[in-house]
C-alpha cells in the first residue's frame, strides 16, 4: 500500500503499487520532493511555492502559475528538470503546459516547505565546491565546477566571446594587467553557452586567485534581495554588501526590464564598482540596445565596454560538444548517431543534455542500443512539431531498408509488424501495408519485384495495384495525404 523509494545510479525513483493512484496534489508533492537536491530553498520559495498542478490529461500535465513571469521562468529555466521529475513519478507524461491564474498571487500559499527545502540549522556546505558565503553578509550563488573556460568547446561562432572571457580572468587575477574589457556584456539566445562562460569566469578567477571576492548572481536573486531590503528598510546594508567585491557577475539582465527600483540600485552599484576598477560582467538574451525596458543611462553603461555575441555553433562544433558530453557521461555512441544529434540540435544546446540523458536511460534501463531511429523518437517526444533531418539538405531518410519502414509504419498505425508482412485482407491492415509499399518505392527506390519479395513473395502486379491505389487516394483523400505527410516528416524528409 505504500510507495517504495529506491536509487538507480544516484537518482531517486518512486515506485507505487498498481492499485494506488495519486491525485494531482500528491503527484506535485512527490515531484517537489525529488527536486529537493536540485534546487535551493530560495528557488522553491520564489518560483514553486504557489505553483499547482491544475490537471493531468493523457500524456500531459498542466501547471498553473500566479504570474506571467513565473510561468515564463519555469518554462525557460526549469522545463527539462520538471519534466524529468514528473516522468519519474508518472512515466506516461511527455509534455508540460503552463497556465496563468492571477488569483494565486493574491492567496497566501498554505503549502508547507517539503523537508528537503526546510531551512538548515547550519550553513549548507557542498563538497568540492566553493562556499556560498564569500564575506560576512555577502552570498554568491554556487557555480558548477564543471563550467570552466578550458572545458568550453570553442568554434568560429564563439571564439571571440571565449577569448574576451579569458582576458577578463587574467586582468582580474593579475593587478599588473589593466582591465581592458570592463564592463563586459555577453548576449545570445537561450541555451547557447552564456551561463557556461560567465560561470567559467567565476570559477577560473577563484582557482587562479583564491583571495578574490567573486559575486555571481542571477537577476532573480538580485531582485529578491532588493525587495527584501526595501521591505525590511535595509537598503543601505544592501548597497554596502554589493560594493565590496572584486568581480560582479550578473546573469539574465533582461528580467530587469520595467523594474525601475531594481535598475536604480544596479545603476548605483555599477557606478561604485566601476569607479574602483572592479570587474563587471553582464549576460542577457539580447544586446543592451534591445533591452527596451531598461533606462537609457543604465543601457548606456552596460554598453561602455565589450559586447560579445554567443551564437549557435556550426555542425562541426556541435559534434565536438557532443563528443565532450559523451566523455563526461561515459557514453559510447556510433558515429551516425552523433552526426544525427548534431544535425538536429539546431537552436538550443541545452536540449543536448536532455537528449543524452534519455539515451543513457534507455541504454541502462531498457537495453536499447541507440540508432538514428530511436534517437529520432526521443527528439519527437520532446518536440512533436520538430522537423527531423538526416542531412542538412533533407535528402536522406531515417529508413535504410524495408525493416526500418515496417517498424516505423507499425508504430505509426499501431498494427503488428507481422500483420504488415502477412496476407490479412482487413482494411486496417491493408491500408498501412500499401502505404509501406509506396514508401519502399519512393524512398528506398525498390523495384516492384523486390518489394513483393520482402513482403512474403507477393506478385509484382499486386504491389503495383496497391501503390497506384495509395497514390490516387493521396490526391483525393485529405486523410491519406496527412498520413503520408506525417510519415515522411517522421522519416526526416522535407
Amino acid at each position: 500500500m505504500f510507495a517504495t523509494k529506491f536509487l538507480v545510479q544516484g537518482v531517486l525513483h518512486i515506485s507505487l503499487p498498481p492499485q494506488f493512484k495519486m491525485d494531482k496534489n500528491q503527484v506535485w508533492d512527490a515531484v517537489l520532493a525529488r527536486m529537493g537536491e536540485k534546487i535551493s530553498r530560495m528557488e522553491f520559495l520564489t518560483w514553486f511555492k504557489k505553483v499547482e498542478i491544475s490537471q493531468i490529461s493523457g500524456g500531459a500535465v498542466e501547471l498553473v502559475c500566479p504570474t506571467e513571469m513565473n510561468a515564463n521562468w519555469l518554462q525557460s529555466k526549469y522545463y527539462s528538470l520538471i519534466l524529468a521529475n514528473v516522468q519519474a513519478v508518472m512515466p506516461e507524461i511527455d509534455k508540460i503546459f503552463f497556465r496563468i491564474d492571477l488569483s494565486l498571487a493574491d492567496n497566501e500559499s498554505k503549502k508547507e516547505d517539503p523537508d528537503v527545502f526546510a531551512a538548515p540549522t547550519k550553513p549548507r556546505k557542498i563538497r568540492n565546491k566553493p562556499e556560498a558565503r564569500v564575506a560576512p553578509g555577502l552570498n554568491t550563488r554556487i557555480t558548477q565546477e564543471k563550467f570552466s573556460l578550458d572545458s568550453f568547446i570553442v568554434g568560429d561562432e564563439n571564439q571571440f566571446a571565449h577569448a574576451a572571457c579569458q582576458a577578463v580572468v587574467t586582468s582580474t587575477c593579475d593587478p599588473q594587467v589593466k582591465a581592458q574589457y570592463n564592463p563586459m556584456f555577453i548576449f545570445g539566445g537561450v541555451g547557447l553557452g552564456k551561463t557556461h562562460l560567465i560561470q567559467g569566469i567565476a570559477n577560473d578567477i577563484r582557482r587562479q586567485s583564491p583571495g578574490s571576492v567573486v559575486l555571481y548572481v542571477t537577476s532573480e536573486r538580485f531582485i529578491n534581495e532588493i525587495v527584501q531590503a526595501i521591505k525590511n528598510r535595509k537598503t543601505d546594508e544592501f548597497r554596502k554588501k554589493y560594493r565590496r567585491v572584486d568581480a560582479f557577475i550578473l546573469d539574465d539582465v533582461q528580467f530587469f526590464e520595467g523594474k525601475e527600483k531594481t535598475q536604480e540600485e544596479l545603476f548605483n552599484t555599477f557606478n561604485d564598482l566601476f569607479e574602483f576598477g572592479k570587474q563587471i560582467v553582464f549576460a542577457a538574451d539580447r544586446p543592451p540596445s534591445e533591452l527596451l525596458g531598461i533606462s537609457d543611462r543604465l543601457r548606456s553603461r552596460m554598453g561602455w565596454g565589450l559586447l560579445a555575441d554567443v551564437k549557435m555553433p556550426n555542425f562541426e562544433t556541435r559534434l565536438a560538444i557532443i563528443q565532450s558530453k559523451m566523455k563526461e557521461k561515459q557514453l559510447l555512441l556510433p558515429p551516425d548517431v552523433q552526426e544525427f544529434i548534431a544535425t538536429n540540435i539546431r537552436h538550443n544546446l541545452r536540449e543536448l543534455e536532455n537528449i543524452l540523458n534519455q539515451i543513457s536511460a534507455e541504454m541502462d534501463l531498457q537495453g536499447i542500443s541507440p540508432t538514428p531511429q530511436t534517437v529520432g523518437k526521443i527528439f519527437r517526444s520532446i518536440n512533436p512539431e520538430r522537423e527531423i533531418e538526416i542531412k542538412a539538405d533533407g535528402t536522406s531518410s531515417l529508413a535504410r531498408c524495408t525493416d526500418d519502414l515496417i517498424t516505423i509504419i507499425s508504430d505509426y498505425f499501431q498494427v503488428p509488424a507481422t500483420e504488415l508482412l502477412g496476407s490479412s485482407r482487413k482494411k486496417e491492415i491493408v491500408f498501412p501495408r500499401q502505404i509501406c509499399w509506396l514508401l519502399c518505392k519512393d524512398i528506398l527506390k525498390m523495384s516492384f519485384e523486390a518489394i513483393g519479395k520482402d513482403f512474403g513473395g507477393k506478385n509484382h502486379t499486386t504491389i503495383m495495384h496497391g501503390i497506384r491505389k495509395i497514390r490516387t487516394l493521396a490526391r483525393t483523400d485529405s486523410q491519406t495525404a496527412r498520413h503520408l505527410h506525417a510519415l515522411k516528416k517522421d522519416l526526416g524528409l522535407k
